[in-house]
């Protein structure tokens, strides 16, 4: 760009909200100004993806001793100055590491040159100056108006040698954006400057906070912090000195406790390095073996603690007489597992809805793979210590069959991208009967299967519902034929704790609403006070309560959903209490005269007669003896007979018996 162009960029723009700056009071100015101000942070925002992946690139050096260079003129040179000089005390950098050039040299530190950011050949003989290694250092470009010709020879000349260059500008487009000699543009554009052209304002700052950026962010990933403390920092004055016993005190529970005379004797031992110390003090280790630890996990105290507190690898041997069921519900995630000699074992974690988790699959695997580390702990020798990658060869070539049901499962799509997961899981082909992906339903027919019946209904009865009719097919065995309902809780699973629980809220509403506007007696029912106390709000000294506000809104570790279907428990425990029996009474009539009654209709998608079919009652709800028996009452008045009925208590545990029979 040539000087003429100059008045186009953003940063040579005149300022609307500041015309009249010179005419109004000291305190609007400076109102004026600090509300420019604001926006220089959402001028950085749209630049995080670009900001975050040169940090990466600057880490990938750093961490192998790689130098990064700071070029620019007038403010920007100051600025690169300023944070190439900060970085060794604060994280304990080589002070050759961060290096920051200025147009005119160092006196252009305090006292401008003129013409000096003109020179684009004294930029490439700056860095020439410095034996740059194109492998291992960096250089960083800052200009806000993007034209500065010093800084464009410095990135040209850096270009060419290969190194990684990043540039820092506050216009777009610019001449750097242009070079094509820049890896990473970083361009913030806060607008206009309070005083036209004055670059060292909105500029500056924003071009502060994006090398405030790149350097912390650098340091972090080279394993310079602890969380959020500064563990390679040098204690090289007296408020360093006291922050360092700050931090050993704070990182490590050995620590807490010592006086300042021994946290020193400690920080000298191990030449006053604070994560050296806290590794020394957390292990117990001496401060060699420490120090090699260290190195060898890169410097990163949080690897080096886990590894020093990582057991001996331990290996077993292949073992495939184990099968495994997983029943992956709304609510919990339930793995048993069966060896040759019948034992069977338990495992569980928490939900496993695979659409609920449907854009983050990896999110339903970590929860299998809790469950059946569960579940599969009971049949390791006592006194094993598995690491995570002992845990995933384990998993691999333990199995000799597994079956995973999982609520949702048949869901279009899904099966395609899981099951493959799964099998590299298991160490099984995924393509062959040795692994079964279903969903959670299709467990059930594990029951029919010895009955030798023609077909199978399953009514499931759990967070949600669902009724799902199962025909023998040779050469497939069971297979799903029709299906009703099932269509998730927001749409309202006829008969299922979401919906008993949902109903049982708003009859409590209703009552605390009328209640307060003098419709009903002062006192809360047994009823309203057991679904109140469900919820964690009603005492005895007080139950003028405001559910709605105080409970539904308040924020909770467990789902909304799961909470709503936990209040059915409290429901079918008050036995004799009118209003919990009619809610339960109408909820499973729901499933008969609806889902129910259209499988069992003559038109309808693969048809048996009730009398050839097999009736197979599961889910949470069915355990309750006075949900499933109001279950059985109700499909005896509506006259329909089936060829046999039962109640699954564990389907996990059923399905796990039939494959170790086969």
């Amino acid at each position: 760009m040539d000087l003429d162009g100059l008045a186009k960029l953003q940063t040579e723009g005149v300022n609307p909200r500041t015309v009249n700056i010179d005419r109004i009071s000291t305190l609007e100015l400076c109102s004026v100004i600090n509300n420019d101000d604001h926006l220089v942070a959402d001028s950085v925002e749209p630049c995080l993806p670009v900001i975050a992946d040169a940090i990466d690139a600057l880490a990938l050096r750093v961490g192998q001793g790689g130098r990064v260079v700071y070029v620019g003129a007038g403010t920007s040179g100051r600025l690169g100055i300023l944070d190439a000089s900060e970085i060794p005390p604060t994280f304990a950098a080589p002070r050759s590491q961060f290096v920051g050039l200025i147009a005119g040299g160092d006196v252009a530190i305090r006292q401008a040159q003129e013409g000096a950011e003109d020179d684009g050949e004294a930029g490439e003989e700056d860095l020439k100056r410095l034996n740059l290694d194109p492998k291992l250092d960096s250089v960083i470009g800052i200009a806000s108006s993007g034209r500065t010709p010093y800084v464009l020879g410095c990135l040209a000349f850096a270009k060419r040698l290969g190194c990684v260059t990043i540039g820092v500008v506050c216009a777009s487009p610019s001449v750097m954006g242009q070079s094509g000699n820049v890896d990473y543009l970083i361009a913030p554009l806060p607008g206009p400057e309070v005083v036209t052209g004055s670059t060292r304002l909105k500029a500056g700052t924003a071009t502060k906070m994006v090398l405030n950026m790149l350097s912390t962010g650098t340091m972090i990933r080279t394993g310079k912090t602890y969380g959020n403390m500064m563990v390679d920092m040098v204690a090289s004055n007296l408020k360093l000195e006291q922050r360092a016993r700050n931090i050993l005190r704070r990182l490590s529970g050995q620590c807490n406790g010592l006086s300042d005379t021994d946290l020193d004797s400690l920080l000298a031992k191990c030449n006053g390095s604070v994560k050296l110390a806290i590794l020394v003090a957390e292990t117990g280790g001496s401060v060699e073996s420490c120090r090699e630890t260290l190195s060898s996990t890169g410097g990163v105290l949080s690897k080096a603690l886990t590894k020093a507190s990582q057991p001996a690898e331990t290996s077993l041997p292949e073992n495939r007489h184990f099968v495994l069921c997983i029943d992956g519900g709304g609510t919990k995630c339930a793995a048993v597992v069966g060896d040759k000699d019948g034992v069977v074992s338990h495992g569980f974690a928490g939900p496993c809805n695979i659409t609920d988790n449907v854009s983050d699959v990896e999110v339903v695997i970590n929860t299998l793979i809790t469950a059946t580390k569960a579940a599969l702990k009971e049949h390791i020798p006592r006194g094993t210590e598995l690491t995570d990658s002992n845990w995933k060869a384990h998993l691999k070539r333990s199995f000799r069959s597994v079956w995973i049901g999982l609520a949702g499962m048949d869901r279009s799509g899904l099966y395609s991208v899981l099951a493959p997961k799964l099998g590299d899981l298991f160490g099984l082909d995924y393509t062959t009967p040795a692994l079964k992906l279903t969903n959670d339903v299709s467990l059930l027919t594990a029951a029919a299967s010895s009955n030798q019946s023609r077909s199978v209904i399953v009514v499931i009865a759990g967070t949600g519902s669902v009724v799902m009719r199962y025909n023998w097919i040779e050469d497939q065995g069971y297979t799903c034929v029709a299906r009703a309902g099932g269509w998730g809780h927001l749409l309202g699973d006829e008969g299922g704790g979401y919906s008993i629980g949902l109903e049982a809220i708003k009859h409590t509403l209703e009552v605390l609403e009328e209640r307060s506007l003098g419709l009903e007696p002062k006192e809360s029912g047994e009823f309203e006070r057991a679904v109140i106390g469900r919820l964690g709000g009603w005492t005895e000294k007080n139950d003028n309560i405001d559910l709605l506000s105080e409970i539904l809104s308040q924020p909770r570790a467990r789902s909304v959903k799961s909470r709503i279907a936990g209040v059915a428990e409290t429901v079918l425990k008050l036995e004799g209490n009118r209003t919990a029996k009619a809610i339960m009474e109408d909820k499973v009539s729901s499933i008969i005269h609806k889902p129910l009654r259209r499988l069992v209709d003559p038109r309808s998608s693969g048809f048996v007669a009730p009398e050839e079919t097999e009736l197979v009652l599961a889910g949470g709800l069915m355990k309750d003896e006075g949900y499933h028996n109001a279950m059985r009452q109700q499909i005896a008045q509506q006259g329909l007979h089936f060829r046999g009925m039962s109640v699954i208590d564990d389907v996990a545990v059923m399905a796990v018996r039939y494959m170790m029979s086969q």
